[in-house]
């Protein structure tokens, strides 16, 4: 119980600048690929156009780290979803995994633009670290966050560190965020690992879970062992 109420006040503390798409809630797998389709290409949109816009603001040396950082994010998002894809391939919901998976990433990648360009979003970050630090690190904030700090990237995905080593530089620079808490965040907020088979509800739910997951002595490190634990 204490888990699932743990979740529930993530959700409610967690930003969310990006436009939602619609509910997509087709009765055939083909009509709910084809809304998670069109909730990417909505996100995919809103991120070109604020990206374009945010850019115009930096200076040529903070133009240049953003192009870096958001090359590299590119690439991950790429390989992420591809994995998403495959871990269900080949089955019905394979499409609609890997276009769910790029409308998540997409939205949480306009929402740290979002940060950068105006530094909101940061306290619903530290509120979310408190919860969860409050009920696993006897409310110790600092310690949880060293730990999310130092969660090593996935070895499936190099492009991961290398994009959040240029966004935090980015992030210093306009915000005078902490490296340490720019790193912490990115990874509470990154890309789940996953329970069950198909999309999550929502990506901040198994991201809970995961950073939960990491938190606690010993640390759970599988899907399976993390999924089993939560229910």
């Amino acid at each position: 119980m204490k888990k699932l109420f743990v979740l529930s006040v993530f959700i409610l503390s967690l930003p969310n600048l990006a436009g939602a798409g619609v509910l997509c809630n087709g009765k055939t797998t083909h009509a709910l690929e084809e809304c998670a389709q069109s909730n990417f290409k909505l996100s995919d949109d809103q991120l070109n156009v604020f990206y374009k816009d945010f850019s115009s603001k930096l200076s040529r040396d903070q133009k240049a780290l953003l192009v870096d950082a958001q090359r590299e994010w590119i690439k991950y998002k790429e390989s992420t979803c591809q994995a998403a894809y495959d871990a269900t391939s080949p089955g019905e919901e394979a499409g609609i995994d890997k276009w769910t998976c790029l409308d998540e990433v997409t939205r949480a990648r306009i929402n740290e633009l979002h940060y950068l360009d105006s530094g909101i979003g940061g306290d619903s970050f530290l509120h979310a670290v408190d919860v969860v630090a409050k009920l696993y690190e006897g409310g110790n904030r600092d310690r949880f966050i060293e730990k999310l700090s130092k969660q090593p990237a996935s070895k499936d995905d190099q492009h991961w560190g290398a994009y959040v080593s240029k966004n935090c530089i980015l992030a210093v620079q306009r915000l005078h965020e902490e490296r340490n808490l720019c790193v912490a965040r990115q990874n509470f907020y990154s890309y789940p690992l996953r329970c069950g088979h198909g999309p999550a509800i929502c990506p901040t739910c198994d991201v809970m879970a995961r950073s939960w997951a990491q938190s606690i002595s010993p640390p759970i490190t599988s899907s399976r062992e993390m999924c089993g634990e939560m229910i």
